[in-house]
């Protein structure tokens, strides 16, 4: 839960939920101490006017007794006790009921601006009221209690301006902070494409530099290492490519000598088996049964000696490479290939191809087939087997001049591969071929789902070494 809601999140988003929780936190703890500042002043406040209002009232009883005419109390109090502010002044009647003398408004003060119940509870100070005994008379005493809505609501006031302006300046914070970031951040986004451009093995990605110190470190290494892979790339393609050369040269070599020595050498065993069989003709009827049943034997052998020579030169090296068209080319292979496995249904889909693309290119596709195919039918058990291939307009990526690419895609409805199966020689060797002509090979399978490799490679391109120019990706600030 924790990794969904706070680490799956941008590292723009996660530093702005971060300030916003910090600046929240700040404001609740300003809050706290403001309203309990507020609370004190207003204590101190309510207790300094319930004094003067205690003073004021037993001058102004001590005056009115001194004119004898304590009748008038009702009329004079509330005269001269108007302008005393935050307090309540009452007296009670001979029926015990309150009688407000100042000021003239209901207790609850709902003449004073709105103020929420939560904030007046916070801040309203418990003060003791006082009480002031009349002299003489039959008067109640009058009785003073603290009235703090009015400074309650100009605490409010300013506590809500307060927060107004933190909640417009917190805006303006967190949006300033979102665009600043923006620019922070960017260069590591621009970083994080890099990174998957070379996983997907772009090696001629480069980085614009970055005007921040650090980051500037950061794109510099990753040059520096996207440069190194460039270069182990072109150095073990180049390599691969010698070996490929070198095992083809070794297969043609084998080919030959199978050829040159082999060949006529089982056509000596088959005209010297010939020649014995023509001589015991000769001999009489009796003593050439048993001569001519082992010549036969010998005869059937060099045939399948010449016939597996045959194979395996083919094998090593397809007689016609460079000399026919390569779609018959496949198109022979397939056709021997399902000569010999007649319960595995191999169709073939070619689209129209040059003559040849040269030998590299041609050897490599005729090979990758050859692999492909051979794998489905003895680790797969495929019943069904689709080899399509066909030219398309190519991007002239990858440094190269193509002005096509051969796009190959073999794929069959076997057993499919496991995940945990490793990647065996032979496709190993498939995607090298591949790589070292500058193209791409994708192997795609699930058990029990089949197998399908789609292989692109690019034609008619140079095939000079020269070093690819850098691609710049995004602008680092």
């Amino acid at each position: 839960m924790l990794q969904k809601l706070w680490y799956d999140r941008p590292v723009r988003t996660q530093l702005l939920v971060a300030v916003g929780a910090i600046n929240l936190l700040a404001a609740l703890v300003a809050g706290a101490v403001s309203i309990f500042n507020t609370r004190t002043a207003t204590q101190v406040e309510m207790e300094a006017s319930l004094e003067v209002a205690q003073r004021f009232v037993a001058a102004t009883l001590k005056d009115i007794a001194a004119e004898g005419d304590l009748d008038r109390l009702d009329q004079e109090l509330p005269l001269q006790l108007k302008h005393l502010r935050h307090v309540r002044i009452m007296y009670m009647d001979e029926t015990g009921n309150l009688t407000i003398v100042s000021p003239q408004g209901p207790l609850n003060g709902s003449a004073t601006p709105y103020v929420p119940t939560w904030f007046a509870a916070l801040v309203r100070p418990q003060v003791a009221g006082r009480t002031v005994r009349v002299v003489t008379g039959e008067t109640a005493p009058i009785i003073i209690v603290g009235e703090p809505a009015d400074e309650i609501a100009e605490a409010w006031q300013d506590f809500s301006s307060l927060a107004v302006v933190w909640l417009a300046l917190n805006a303006l914070v967190l949006a300033i902070l979102y665009v600043v970031l923006g620019r922070v951040l960017d260069p590591l986004a621009h970083l994080s494409k890099g990174m998957l451009r070379l996983e997907d093995g772009e090696y001629a990605t480069r980085l614009k530099p970055s005007k921040v110190k650090e980051l500037g470190v950061i794109t510099n290494r990753f040059n520096t290492l996207a440069s190194a892979l460039d270069t182990a790339r072109d150095e073990n393609s180049r390599l691969y490519r010698q070996l490929i050369t070198v095992q083809e040269e070794e297969r043609r070599e084998i080919a030959n000598e199978l050829h040159d020595e082999a060949g006529p050498c089982l056509f000596g065993i088959a005209a010297n088996a010939s020649s014995i069989q023509t001589i015991a003709n000769r001999l009489p009827e009796g003593r050439t049964v048993e001569i001519s049943r082992r010549v036969g034997e010998i005869l059937a052998i060099a045939e399948r000696l010449k016939a597996m020579n045959r194979a395996l030169i083919k094998k090593l090296r397809p007689g016609p490479l460079g000399r026919v068209k390569l779609g018959e080319l496949i198109a022979e292979l397939t056709a021997g290939l399902q000569g010999r496995h007649p319960d595995t249904q191999i169709r073939t889909d070619i689209g129209k191809l040059a003559k040849s693309y040269g030998e590299p290119v041609d050897l490599t596709v005729y090979r990758c087939i050859q692999e492909a195919i051979t794998n489905a039918i003895r680790h797969g058990e495929a019943p069904n087997i689709v080899v399509d291939l066909a030219e398309a307009p190519g991007t002239g990526g990858n440094g190269g001049s193509a002005s096509g690419e051969l796009h190959l895609t073999i794929s069959d409805d076997g057993k499919g591969i496991a995940p945990s199966t490793p990647k065996g020689f032979g496709l190993t060797t498939m995607t090298e071929r591949v790589r070292s002509l500058g193209g791409s090979c994708v192997v795609k399978s699930a058990p029990s789902e089949g197998t399908t490799i789609r292989v692109e490679i690019p034609v008619h391109r140079e095939r000079k070494e020269r070093k690819r120019a850098p691609e710049l990706v995004g602008e680092m600030s």
